[in-house]
């Protein structure tokens, strides 16, 4: 899972930190230190205030005697002279090779070669261009060197994509008893356009609640797709979950009504409802879950879509969005190389990503961590 996309985050992140370092390494160290050598000696030879060879006056002797009698007195003062002088020469040495800081400029040029990897792993520009910039706030003006660049790069890659990914989770369990404390049944819709496993998924959640020892019962409310609604009674004859159904060409919003109506009778704590999903650009469709919506007041709203959909998953989010997403739960997990598809979403959308399918069994399941995503990159 991720598996090209870590790679190739770790690629960039070390061509990174190698362009920094020869960028802040000094083009003529050596040479400064030989020129540091060199004022030093210079200091240490030349004369002062007397000439070689010229006879002392007597107030110079007068003055020469003096010193040697306060010279206990003074030989603090000259040693702590002198540590002074070798704090100066090692300031003139260290200088030269640290003081090279990265400018604006270099950031841009070098960075870019990451805003690349990003793109082309399905990171969408918004995001790559925000994690970019979060990487040249820390660094821009700074001397570092390759070990403390790679760090730089990759904790600011760490906060600013959990950042991202962290969004508030949607609390299935406390909706549900917060619905039954109402007498009544916890509603989920299911979006999504056909081929990105929405009915499957449905029957994956179905799966889950039923192991946390909830019932539920489903709703075919796909009345458009060919074998839709066999395709949904499948799933439910393997889980023993009741379907309720019509005919084909039924309007979907009276068959989940008959199916919350259904559970309200039984008992039962979840419906989960399939819905149609032609084509995302479809306006018909929308304003047919927009009908759905209106009608029946589900609880929560889940985006179904497929993690290896590329760039398009931004757009087919805005377009749900549209009748108002709670989350979003994403499949193909397993044999997604890329990854960015998460980020694009939680950053468009601002709602957490809730489950994440990472193979065709029911139990290939599980709720969405977005810290173990994080640790896994990096």
């Amino acid at each position: 899972m991720f598996g090209l996309f870590k790679k190739k985050i770790k690629d960039a992140v070390d061509k990174l930190s190698g362009k920094i370092e020869e960028e802040t390494k000094p083009v003529n160290e050596s040479e400064a230190v030989e020129d540091v050598f060199q004022e030093e000696n210079e200091e240490e030879h030349t004369p002062k205030d007397v000439e070689l060879g010229r006879e002392s006056s007597c107030d110079e002797l007068r003055s020469e005697e003096g010193k040697r009698d306060r010279g206990v007195e003074t030989l603090k003062e000259e040693e702590k002279r002198e540590e002074v002088k070798k704090e100066g020469f090692l300031s003139k040495f260290t200088k030269p090779i640290m003081s090279k800081t990265l400018s604006p400029e270099f950031l841009d040029d070098v960075l870019w070669d990451l805003e690349l990897v990003l793109l082309e792993n399905n990171v969408a520009q918004d995001v790559s261009q925000k994690i970019v910039d979060d990487i040249k706030e820390k660094l821009a003006d700074q001397s570092v060197r390759k070990s403390q660049a790679e760090k730089i790069i990759k904790d600011v890659m760490k906060s600013t994509i959990l950042e991202i990914l962290d969004q508030k989770k949607v609390d299935i369990d406390s909706a549900i008893d917060s619905a039954r404390s109402e007498g009544r049944a916890l509603l989920i819709l299911f979006l999504g356009f056909n081929g990105s496993g929405k009915t499957t998924t449905m029957a994956k959640t179905g799966k889950y609640l039923l192991d946390k020892g909830h019932t539920c019962v489903f709703a075919a409310a796909d009345s458009f797709r060919a074998a839709a609604i066999e395709q949904l009674e499948f799933h439910g004859n393997k889980l023993s979950i009741k379907v309720i159904k019509q005919k084909y060409g039924t309007d979907p919003a009276a068959i989940i009504f008959d199916a919350v109506k259904h559970a309200n009778s039984r008992g039962i704590n979840v419906v989960l409802a399939d819905t149609a999903g032609r084509v995302h650009t479809d306006r018909n469709l929308v304003e047919e879950l927009k009908k759905i919506v209106r009608v029946n007041k589900p609880d929560l709203k889940f985006l179904v879509i497929e993690s290896i959909a590329g760039n398009d998953v931004v757009e087919q989010a805005k377009v749900f969005d549209e009748v108002g997403l709670d989350g979003v739960v994403l499949t193909k997990v397993d044999v997604d190389d890329k990854g960015g598809s998460a980020l694009s979403l939680c950053y468009t959308l601002r709602k957490p990503i809730c489950f994440i399918c990472t193979g065709q069994e029911y139990s290939d399941f599980e709720e969405f961590d977005a810290r173990k995503m994080v640790d896994g990159i990096f």
